[in-house]
């Protein structure tokens, strides 16, 4: 294994499998060694650099946890400005997944895919972040979704049961106008969707913040050095199941939407579409679920949704008050790639007969992990 894939982390898949974990592999806790004894303030912007997915995401959640540990309470300005930071970055990596990831791995266009991220608001250096934002509606509109995005949405979700099939219908009939941009990812979506409709991933439930306990969680967190590598449900030290977290759980959404968004790989792909179109809306800011607690002094965790699920950060200081004692990130991909997650069982579900290699990436596309995936099919 090279240096960048030890560091960063590395997983296999292992479609088919019934004699032993589903997912090997995973990502190192380098935290643990790089933390201790570091000044805290610079450690947010050493972790966005670190965790270059989800940058900003990872950044804001730092400082949080800084903050709570601390004692110090965040204004309503900076409230604001960090959830219109966080839509924005979430809508970047919803881009980037559609116009990037699914083309380039398909085998599509991939340079037309990279031109059509770049016209993106979200993605545009020359626009502040409010012009990104207010910019969005209209490109979606031309660019992707071939209406307003309140139009698509009132299309697409007035009625629940046929959501998915509705989006299916809409990239199948998108993907066949000639005036769609090529670098557009509903040729992309409208390939996969007939595999992606066939791949069940039913789990347990979902994380949501609503229904986390984060004072047991930060519990199990000290009581485990290894919980944020394998992480599970406080109280529930052997569970036949770990709860998987991404765009279709949310805590805006009703259980029943996000128990049906996250029944296959298709809803978990539409999920993210959806998403990006309702943080394009008027109510976009408040799509996304952000908070910090106080634990004790100099204890302090903090957690946000962003494009890959729910991320916490938690941080214990030093008695000056200044320099770290601990710091520990659980992200999406510990959840979404857990040896007995819901990724896992769907991996081991996969029949013997059939495109198992294509499939098994596909799953990991639903589920987005944010290390490299190697796709292993045993013999």
């Amino acid at each position: 294994m090279t240096d960048a894939r030890a560091l960063a982390g590395h997983l296999r898949l292992h479609p088919g499998r019934r004699d032993g974990p589903a997912i090997s592999g995973g990502r190192p806790d380098w935290l643990v060694r790089l933390a201790p004894g570091r000044d805290a303030d610079t450690l947010p912007t050493l972790l966005g650099a670190l965790f270059s997915l989800c940058a900003d995401a990872h950044r804001d959640c730092a400082r949080a946890a800084l903050r709570a540990a601390r004692g110090q309470t965040e204004s309503a300005a900076e409230a604001a400005v960090a959830a219109q930071a966080l839509r924005l970055g979430t809508a970047r990596e919803h881009l980037l997944r559609l116009g990037h990831e699914l083309p380039r791995r398909l085998g599509m266009n991939a340079d037309a895919g990279a031109a059509w991220l770049r016209s993106s608001p979200p993605w545009r250096d020359d626009l502040d972040p409010i012009a990104r934002l207010a910019a969005l509606p209209a490109w979606l509109q031309r660019h992707l979704l071939g209406s307003s995005p309140a139009d698509w949405l009132r299309r697409h979700t007035a009625a629940p049961c046929d959501r998915l099939e509705a989006v299916a219908h809409w990239a199948q009939e998108q993907a066949g106008r000639p005036e769609v941009d090529p670098g557009s990812p509903v040729h992309a979506l409208a390939a996969l969707a007939p595999l992606a409709r066939s791949l069940a991933t039913p789990g347990p439930a979902a994380l949501r913040p609503g229904t986390t306990d984060w004072a047991a969680l930060a519990r199990a967190m000290d009581a485990d050095a290894g919980f944020c590598r394998l992480p599970h449900r406080p109280g529930d030290a052997t569970p036949a199941g770990v709860p998987d977290t991404g765009p279709w759980c949310r805590e805006a959404d009703a259980p029943a939407e996000a128990a049906q968004a996250g029944a296959s790989a298709w809803g978990r792909l539409g999920a993210r579409l959806v998403e990006l179109v309702r943080l394009a809306g008027p109510d976009g800011a408040r799509r996304l679920q952000r908070g910090a607690l106080a634990l004790g002094p100099g204890d302090g965790l903090a957690w946000c949704e962003m494009a890959r699920g729910l991320l916490l950060h938690r941080v214990r200081l030093e008695a000056d008050g200044r320099r770290v004692a601990a710091w520990q990130v659980l992200a999406p991909t510990e959840w979404n790639a857990h040896p007995r997650g819901t990724l896992a069982q769907a991996l081991a579900a996969l029949p013997e007969t059939g495109p198992r290699s294509e499939a098994a990436r596909l799953l990991a596309l639903a589920f987005d992990p944010c290390v490299d995936v190697e796709v292993i099919c045993d013999a």
